[in-house]
């Protein structure tokens, strides 16, 4: 079982050390929440972020992939963007001025207004658990990317993935050497 630890650990720690550029959903104005609890018939707001993009950003594509329970209203984009398609099915974006990805390290591509038709919780029972909201590759070119301007050149983006309704497991107290011993 320790090496099994240590195997999942040694995989998990590259990763962490060369974060590269991400999208994802958040349910706060700023990049930090990306877990809600809806109540029944909620209208509630989805964030679109982009971090480490580390260049003036000029167009970027992407979809999502919505928990059954979750439709989406509408979506506001930044001003001066020119579309193709929309969500939830795939969207090309095209965005003048440019989007400074450096300062502040993200920037808001879009903000989704959804409404729950179910709710974590029906008549004291668990209705929608764990459910996921994922940005996933557009459908026309299986990929997440973006292009940076002046050069043009695409990049790939990697799709983060947000909980309506997560459930959390307890944690218990106990000392390093009761941990130890279940290794």
């Amino acid at each position: 079982m320790r090496v099994v630890m240590m195997t999942i650990m040694a995989l998990l720690l590259p990763a962490s050390l060369v974060a590269g550029p991400t999208i994802g959903v958040f349910f706060t104005n700023t990049p930090s929440r990306m877990e809600y609890y809806p109540l029944p018939f909620e209208q509630f707001n989805g964030y679109i972020y982009a971090h480490n993009t580390k260049c003036y950003l000029d167009a970027v594509e992407f979809a999502l992939e919505i928990p059954d329970g979750i439709v989406i209203l509408g979506y506001t984009l930044p001003v001066g963007a020119l579309t193709l398609g929309g969500l939830p099915t795939g969207l090309s974006m095209a965005l003048w001025p440019p989007l400074d990805g450096w300062n502040p390290g993200c920037n808001l591509l879009c903000t989704v207004d959804f409404l729950a038709v179910r709710s974590c919780f029906y008549k004291g029972k668990l209705d929608m658990v764990d459910a996921p909201l994922r940005v996933v590759a557009h459908p026309d070119t299986g990929l997440i990317q973006g292009s940076c301007w002046p050069e043009n050149y695409l990049f790939r983006y990697t799709g983060l993935t947000s909980e309506i309704c997560p459930v959390y497991i307890g944690t218990k107290e106990s000392s390093w050497g009761a941990i130890k011993s279940l290794f």
